[in-house]
């Protein structure tokens, strides 16, 4: 009997099928690769038996990282397997992990047409699967059950932005929101935006076919089912009709053979580790580089956080410590200050705000209880601030004194420590400011607009 594998690399993902001759699925395994292609691969196929093996094929998807293996377009290999399962295809939807398309077919069943989505990857798996990062969740799968889940109404999520999604998760917890609901909004507009994207009259051909990882999301489902009015058609095996496919398309156009190697390490490209620059290295020469160290530092655990909290201690604290206490909740972290009258910083906190902003500063009060325990000391607090993109919400549940916008927050601290400063760069985790001041007052302000590439949430999710 004859066996081929097929093997789909996409960009978070990779599928591998082994195939008999009938191009009936034998066994199967879908992996994440975290970028680690070869290693993930090298995985996977170990727990295939190469004496059983007749012929590898590939989609064009992924890297050339097998020379000599047989590779076939990504779009024709998913209607081919596609076609193995149903004799009626009216539209094929794929959404995978950082693209999407619709193929569709005339009434005859012969290829009509193929819409993609653009160079963003807004609306695709990628999307959800940093948002669950994000929301602290275990896994996509995670999210997936808890939006499936969810019966009550769900906010409005930016989903055209992966960054500035950030924003809608801590307003949606300020008008509170559970995780489930904001997991199903975040689903919601996933499908709404692969739906305005590619299907802008939402009129389809059925049967709808779906076809990439995210059909393993019931709750992205079932927005297409209620979006479209149609119910979409998910097989067993529609997160691997690329790796299918490709071992069909093989068996259709090859006599399969022995494979003539003992292992599989023989089929991969030796990799080149060493790298040649066109320019030397930069080099830091007109200013010191901050080391930002403190005398003392450590993590604590909060009973009320999942993320750790960073403490800077500065100055130790006396026994009756008469402070002030700046807050500034942003959209991926949550930070606090305590200074004394003399505007010089005693501790500083950080954790990650996880879109819970009330949760995160619950955190960092429960720290400062500790400190306070830890230290035998007490915090006499004279005034308490708040900034960021949660400072109203989080100002009106601690009735703070101040509820201060960013800009301004940052000049006042950029004056304190340098009565001269006249510029301010600020990059954050979404936004990004520049900030003119003359003696200490704000002359002009711009910042970025809807793209969030640039911002702290960038270098993060790379």
């Amino acid at each position: 009997m004859l066996n081929i594998v097929g093997i789909d690399i996409g960009s978070v993902a990779l599928s591998l099928v082994l195939l008999d001759e009938n191009g009936i699925v034998i066994n199967s395994s879908y992996q994440f690769h975290s970028g680690a292609i070869s290693e993930t691969l090298r995985l996977m196929l170990g727990n295939v038996d190469i004496n059983r093996v007749d012929g590898i094929a590939m989609t064009l998807s992924g890297p050339d990282i097998l020379p000599n293996i047989s590779r076939y377009d990504t779009q024709i290999a998913i209607i081919a397997a596609v076609k193995q399962y149903y004799r009626e295809v009216g539209s094929i939807l794929f959404v995978g992990g950082e693209n999407f398309g619709l193929i569709t077919f005339s009434e005859q069943g012969d290829y009509e047409s193929y819409r993609s989505n653009s160079s963003c990857a807004a609306g695709t798996g990628s999307f959800l699967d940093q948002q669950a990062k994000r929301l602290n969740l275990k896994s996509i799968d995670t999210l997936s059950t808890i939006a499936f889940c969810n019966q009550e109404s769900s906010p409005k999520i930016a989903t055209r932005c992966a960054v500035f999604a950030k924003t809608d998760l801590i307003h949606a917890q300020q008008e509170g929101y559970s995780i489930g609901q904001i997991s199903d909004g975040l689903c919601e507009g996933l499908a709404k935006n692969v739906i305005d994207t590619l299907i802008p009259d939402q009129n389809i051909r059925t049967p709808l076919i779906l076809a990439g990882g995210v059909s393993m999301n019931q709750a992205v489902v079932k927005h297409f089912q209620n979006l479209l009015d149609v119910k979409p058609v998910v097989g067993k095996y529609s997160h691997l009709y690329g790796a299918i496919g490709a071992g069909l398309l093989y068996l259709e156009e090859r006599q399969p053979q022995k494979l003539k190697i003992k292992n599989w390490d023989e089929l991969f490209i030796a990799e080149k580790k060493e790298k040649i620059y066109g320019y030397p290295p930069l080099q830091l020469l007109l200013s010191q580089y901050p080391a930002f160290i403190s005398p003392e530092s450590y993590l604590y655990t909060a009973k009320r956080n999942c993320a750790d909290i960073e403490i800077d201690i500065y100055q130790p604290p006396k026994r009756q410590q008469e402070a002030y206490l700046g807050i500034d909740i942003g959209s991926t972290s949550t930070k606090a200050v305590l200074i004394n009258e003399n505007n010089d910083v005693l501790i500083g906190l950080y954790t990650l705000t996880s879109g819970q902003p009330v949760q995160a500063l619950q955190a960092l009060f429960e720290t400062i209880e500790d400190i306070s325990r830890c230290r035998n000391c007490a915090f006499l607090f004279h005034g308490v601030g708040t900034t960021g993109s949660g400072r109203k919400f989080i100002g009106r549940i601690i009735n703070a004194d101040l509820m201060i916008d960013e800009i301004t927050a940052h000049a006042r601290a950029a004056y304190e420590l340098d009565c001269e400063v006249d510029t301010i760069i600020e990059i954050g985790g979404q936004d990004a400011k520049f900030t003119n001041m003359t003696n200490g007052m704000v002359t002009s302000s711009v910042m970025n607009n809807v793209c969030a590439a640039g911002t702290g949430s960038f270098i993060e999710e790379q």
